[in-house]
């Protein structure tokens, strides 16, 4: 049953692209670069300071 449903939701996204509208008013995050850096240094997000997040914070 659950396999169904995987299978039902990737068919309804035929070029592998799934999204959420952007609000403007809201930053970009880094997501590739910040996993990177987290990686690089063996943290997690969450153990970034404010500082090193604006690194990955795009407006």
């Amino acid at each position: 049953m659950i396999r169904k449903d995987i299978e039902d939701f990737d068919n309804a996204f035929p070029d592998g692209v799934f999204a959420i509208p952007r609000n403007p008013k809201e930053p970009r995050v880094k997501v590739r670069a910040l996993h990177d850096y987290c990686k690089a240094k063996g943290i997690t997000p969450s153990e970034l300071t404010e500082d090193e997040m604006k690194q990955f914070l795009e407006m």
